[in-house]
């Protein structure tokens, strides 16, 4: 019979920084935690199943008697823009999608306890099922949650990916383990939208993570403070002191503005199919994208969002105008002007006279 120390051994040797064992009893504490957060409005609108499919194991696969949890570290990059006009993705969607590699890696030690385990059973998850990651972590013993909701494992931080595997055997659980983040607030201070509503709240809703990541329409109350990210957010990680920010030498997070906006979503996909915010589609990035242009407020990116201004989505047309508008100045006013003369959707002429409006230019039918 394999034992855990013999697992714990083996995935640890393919890179991954902490590796843990619980039951998989219901997770009580967290589905009042989430359900205190949907009355409140607080979920992202990204979750996945029920409150009861997000905390009970065995309703994902019945025959489970123990949970392998396991955090694999990543980089933390700095975003530093670079040069130019950059905007920045999250460090986690640098490199390979890591969906990808967690499954990988954890399904190389499924086989290995296979080979020594007769009648093995297991399903894997990493970020694809309804059940909760950081819960799982947080029983596992990998780690403790941190104020910003994030799970930090002792002497890796929280730029950790999560990934469990669901089995048939009968494993001892680890003791969970009590961390304390002091008085420090660095995270909460350091959250532009003020997602961080308190000490271990998370209102997703307003997370920067989430806003770049969901379709339609960014309110312009919270365009300004997603600055230049196209997909995620790392500030609350960047803040963090149990976190280390690091440069490889290169802008490796900064992805040219002008270039993705002229993008096609064949070149898009031959591009970011296999990372980590490939699956969100060209369109939303490129709605990021022009917002991202309005709040580097420089002269150089009028003609592209000019371009912007006549794509076939309302909503990239949209946020293009509140972007000129950022931009400020004659030319600026003159784009804006030539768009509404001729601009039929509603909603995109209420943009483009809102940011005349915050040019000083007050539109009236018939007469500017």
């Amino acid at each position: 019979m394999i034992t855990k120390e013999q697992i714990r051994e083996y995935i640890t040797q393919m890179g991954f920084c902490s590796v843990g064992f619980t039951h998989p009893d219901p997770f009580d504490r967290l589905e009042k935690v989430l359900w205190e957060r949907q009355e409140a409005g607080y979920l992202s609108g990204f979750e996945k199943g029920s409150l009861k499919e997000r905390c009970c194991p065995k309703l994902h696969f019945d025959r489970v008697r123990s949970i392998i949890a396991a955090a694999y570290p990543y980089q933390l990059y700095e975003n530093t823009n670079g040069t130019g006009l950059k905007g920045t993705i999250s460090s986690s969607a640098v490199g390979q999608d890591y969906h990808r590699l967690l499954k990988s890696k954890l399904e190389r030690a499924a086989r290995f306890i296979s080979e020594r385990t007769e009648g093995f059973e297991y399903q894997i998850m990493v970020d694809t099922s309804p059940l909760v990651d950081r819960e799982v972590a947080y029983r596992s013993g990998i780690g403790w949650y941190g104020r910003n909701c994030s799970i930090i494992v002792p002497s890796a931080g929280s730029a950790v990916f999560l990934g469990e595997m669901l089995t048939n055997l009968e494993l001892e659980p680890d003791r969970q383990l009590e961390g304390d983040c002091g008085e420090c607030t660095a995270c909460i201070d350091s959250c532009p939208t003020g997602a961080l509503v308190k000490p271990y709240t998370l209102n997703a809703a307003k997370c920067i993570s989430s806003i770049t990541q969901k379709r339609g329409v960014v309110p312009r109350e919270l365009r300004d403070k997603m600055g230049t990210s196209l997909y995620g957010c790392d500030r609350c990680l960047q803040s963090c002191p149990h976190n280390r920010t690091g440069s490889c030498g290169q802008d490796i997070t900064g992805i040219d503005l002008e270039e993705l906006i002229k993008m096609d979503s064949r070149e898009f996909n031959k591009r970011y199919k296999h990372s980590a915010w490939g699956w969100r589609g060209l369109n939303v990035v490129k709605r990021n994208a022009v917002i991202a242009l309005g709040n580097l407020g420089d002269s150089k990116g009028l003609s592209v969002l000019e371009k912007a201004l006549v794509h076939p989505s309302a909503v990239i047309r949209g946020h293009a105008a509140w972007a000129v508008g950022r931009i400020a100045g004659g030319a600026a006013a003159d784009i804006l002007i030539n768009s509404l003369a001729k601009e039929a959707d509603g909603y995109v002429r209420e943009e483009i006279e809102a940011a005349l409006e915050g040019l000083g230019i007050v539109y009236k039918e018939g007469n500017l």
